[in-house]
């Protein structure tokens, strides 16, 4: 069975011990009604409530590893969107560009609740470099 959806993961950031946020955009024009939604992780399920606007985003704050885990947002137990890391970024956010459609990367400031900035991105490949020249044990 195929689902439909307009719902998709558009953005997800680490905060601290074992949580973060995901967000969820509406990339439709319609009110989508978000009781039978769910966004699950390797650390639990977590039920949505309220309804999503179309073009609207909205931020949850769930419970996910920093390393090796994922997300995936399901209807009625079914995936629609997921995302899938080995490490997110301890600032900024890991977001789709373009906003709601394109891959997921680097975001240098994170964008929660408005459309992922070009600005604001980095490809993987730069954002190695930076991490390579700058990371822990680096001289500056």
């Amino acid at each position: 069975m195929i689902w439909l959806t307009a719902l998709v993961i558009n953005e997800v950031a680490y905060l601290q011990e074992d949580s973060g946020w995901v967000e969820v955009y509406n990339e439709s024009g319609n009110v989508v009604d978000l009781s039978r939604y769910s966004i699950s992780t390797s650390l639990g399920t977590f039920n949505l409530t309220g309804v999503l606007a179309g073009g609207e985003y909205r931020v949850f704050y769930v419970r996910f590893r920093n390393s090796s885990d994922s997300v995936a947002l399901t209807v009625d137990g079914n995936p629609v969107d997921s995302y899938s890391w080995s490490s997110l970024p301890s600032r900024g956010s890991m977001g789709r560009y373009p906003n709601g459609t394109g891959d997921f990367r680097v975001f240098v400031l994170s964008t929660p609740g408005r459309p992922n900035d070009v600005p604001a991105s980095l490809d993987e490949q730069s954002w190695g470099r930076i991490k390579a020249l700058f990371g822990p044990g680096k001289r500056r």
